[in-house]
């Protein structure tokens, strides 16, 4: 019986497929979420987010759900920084959870480019419907009586393009009070949900899904023409070309399912 061996190309086919799908993991190409949900409780510390955005960008925080066993008033800050590196204050996750972080955020992070507002006497108890909704009085003042609706949760504007720190904290009037939060947190920018540093790579990701496409057209076009001269690895080429095509467009549907949900597909 005579001994079928693969051909020599099949182990370069997939090495190059397994390349294809560890690439993402391995250089984290993981766009940057735009929209947020979380459980709070009297036991939580301060939420924090990071995020790179584009000036003009609304953030929208709103308590989706909540349970209050007993009467209590809510005050809930939220602080917004501006900071120029990406990599700026990387202890701030730890000390939340322990509980180690300053109450007065905007002196902990040097009051350079940080704005602070709160809601106060924000009531919760078991009959309540609906939780009060927030809003920076600022920013809702200037908005004309049309827009009043739409701008309820708008609790914070950027001013600028970069990177942003953005911090909640949810204090209660009486310390041992039990209660427990779902909130959403959302940053839409001009372009969507997109963060400022994912946005061009989207566009590259898009671009590049176009020129294989033409590839791929044109290198059928060629094969066709002649296909009585056709080699083997002409056959691997085509292979590549559409390897190249999916990778591209994977990226670029993961980008714009971001752009438009804020979510991750994964999520």
């Amino acid at each position: 019986m005579a001994d079928r061996r693969p051909p020599a190309a099949a182990p370069l086919l997939r090495a190059a497929l397994c390349l294809l799908c560890c690439a993402p993991a391995a250089v984290r190409a993981v766009p940057e979420l735009g929209l947020w949900t979380q459980a709070v409780d009297d036991k939580s510390g301060p939420l924090i987010f990071r995020k790179t955005m584009f000036n003009s960008t609304e953030i929208r925080f709103s308590v989706k759900s909540f349970s209050c066993l007993r009467p209590v008033k809510f005050t809930i800050e939220w602080t917004l920084k501006y900071h120029t590196c990406h990599n700026e204050y990387p202890e701030l996750e730890e000390m939340s959870q322990k509980h180690e972080l300053e109450e007065d955020f905007c002196a902990y992070l040097k009051n350079i480019n940080c704005w602070t507002t709160k809601n106060e006497n924000l009531d919760c108890n078991s009959d309540l419907q609906v939780f009060p909704s927030l809003n920076n009085k600022e920013l809702t003042g200037i908005r004309n009586a049309s827009n009043q609706e739409g701008s309820m949760d708008i609790v914070a504007r950027t001013q600028r393009d970069g990177f942003h720190i953005f911090i909640v904290s949810i204090k209660t009037e009486k310390a041992d009070a039990s209660w427990n939060l779902n909130v959403s947190l959302s940053m839409m920018g001009p372009h969507g949900y997109i963060s400022a540093s994912d946005w061009p790579l989207m566009i590259f990701y898009m671009v590049m899904c176009i020129v294989y496409i033409l590839y791929g057209i044109l290198w059928l076009t060629w094969s066709a023409c002649y296909w009585k001269d056709i080699l083997r690895i002409q056959f691997w080429i085509a292979a590549v070309i559409f390897l190249g095509m999916l990778e591209k467009a994977v990226f670029y549907s993961e980008y714009q399912n971001i752009n438009s949900t804020g979510l991750s597909s994964k999520f």
